[in-house]
C-alpha cells in the first residue's frame, strides 16, 4: 500500500471546501460543512493575530485523497511583556484506516513546538497522552469558585466593593477603544489582549461568549470577564471563562462582579456565577465566595526551552477552547 503523505495545508477556497466536507463526515464535532467553513473563517480570516503566524496546519493524503488533518490557529502571547507569536493546535482528525500513519504529523507538531509557544485546550484523552509523551505540559487542575446571584446573593452583597468614580460597565466589546495594558503582569507568559481580540473572541461561532468590562471616560478598558451560560447542578448560571484586570489588588474586577451580584437584571435571571482559577492564580482568593471545589480540564501547553522558566498564567478561554 502506498505511504501517506503529510503536507502543509495550502489555504485556498477549494482546499477549505474539501476540508469542510471531509470534517463534516469524520470529525467528532457534529458540524455541517458550512459550519466548518464558518469556523475556519473565524480561525484564519477574522483572527487579529493571523498576520503574525502564517501556518494553518497539515493534511494527510493517501493516493491524493484527504485522510487526515491538524489545524494550526495563530495566537498572540505576552512573554515578559513582549508580544510573541504563538500557535493553537486544534482538530486533529485521521481516518481510522490511516491512524498508524499519523505519527509524522505528531513529529511535525513536536518540531514546531520546540521553537513556538503552543496550546491545545480541547484534546481527546488519546491526544492528551500523545502530547504528554512529546513533552507538553498538562494544566488540568482548576478550582471553581461559586458566587450566588439574585435573591441568593443577599447575605454577600455588601461584601463586594463598588466601581470607582468615573468608571462604567460595558457589555459591548466594540465600545472598547484601548486597553490600559495588553497584559496583567510582565514577569510571566499570558494572553496578549487587544480590542480586536476581544471583539473576535466575542464573535465565536462555536459558543456564546458574554462580555462585561470596565471602561473609563475615554473608553479605555481596565478589567473584564467573559462568561458563557452553564447550568450548575441543574441551577441556571454563568461560567466565567476569562478574567483580566490591570488593577494589582483585584479590587476593580471584584467591583465588576459586585455589579453583577447587585443588579440581577444585568445578565438575566441566572442564580449562580462560577469563577475559575488555575494553580498559581490568586485572583479569587480574597473574594466573598459561597463554595469552592476542584475540577479538571484538558488544557495542555508546550513552552520552548528558552522561556520555560517563566510562569504561565492560564484561563479557560485559551487555545481552541470556545473557538
Amino acid at each position: 500500500m502506498p505511504a501517506c503523505q503529510i503536507l502543509v495545508l495550502q489555504d485556498s477556497p477549494a482546499n477549505r471546501q474539501e476540508l469542510a466536507e471531509w470534517l463534516s463526515r469524520h470529525a467528532p464535532d457534529t458540524l455541517a460543512a458550512s459550519g466548518w467553513c464558518r469556523r475556519m473563517a473565524h480561525w484564519w480570516d477574522e483572527n487579529p493575530f493571523s498576520s503574525i503566524a502564517p501556518d494553518r496546519g497539515w493534511v494527510m493524503r493517501h493516493e491524493g485523497r484527504l485522510v487526515g488533518f491538524m489545524a494550526l490557529i495563530p495566537a498572540g502571547y505576552a512573554v515578559s511583556g513582549t508580544l510573541t507569536p504563538a500557535m493553537i493546535a486544534s482538530t486533529w482528525c485521521v481516518e481510522e484506516a490511516h491512524r498508524n500513519a499519523s505519527l509524522p504529523m505528531l513529529m511535525k507538531l513536536r518540531r514546531l513546538a520546540e521553537c513556538t509557544l503552543m496550546a491545545d485546550t480541547t484534546p481527546t484523552p488519546e491526544v492528551q497522552m500523545m502530547l504528554q509523551k512529546i513533552g507538553w505540559t498538562p494544566a488540568k487542575d482548576i478550582t471553581r469558585h461559586f458566587v450566588p446571584l439574585g435573591l441568593f446573593a443577599l447575605p454577600l452583597r455588601g461584601k463586594w466593593p463598588g466601581l470607582a468614580s468615573g468608571k462604567k460597565l460595558t457589555r459591548d466589546p466594540s465600545e472598547v477603544r484601548s486597553i490600559a495594558a495588553n497584559f496583567q503582569r510582565p514577569d510571566r507568559i499570558e494572553k496578549w489582549i487587544t480590542p480586536e481580540y476581544l471583539r473576535w473572541f466575542a464573535a465565536s461561532p462555536m459558543r456564546r461568549h458574554e462580555f462585561i468590562g470596565v471602561l473609563d471616560a475615554s473608553s479605555c478598558l481596565s478589567s473584564y470577564l467573559f462568561l458563557t451560560p452553564k447550568k450548575i447542578r441543574g441551577i441556571p448560571g454563568w461560567m466565567e471563562v476569562d478574567h483580566f484586570t490591570t488593577c494589582d489588588d483585584f479590587s476593580e474586577i471584584y467591583a465588576l462582579i459586585g455589579e453583577i451580584v447587585r443588579k440581577p437584571s444585568l445578565l438575566g435571571s441566572e442564580r449562580l456565577l462560577s469563577l475559575a482559577s488555575f494553580p498559581g492564580d490568586d485572583s479569587w482568593d480574597g473574594a466573598p465566595i459561597l463554595h469552592r471545589r476542584p475540577e479538571q480540564v484538558a488544557h495542555h501547553f508546550s513552552i520552548p526551552e528558552a522561556i520555560k522558566t517563566l510562569p504561565k498564567q492560564s484561563v479557560l478561554a485559551e487555545g481552541d477552547w470556545g473557538i
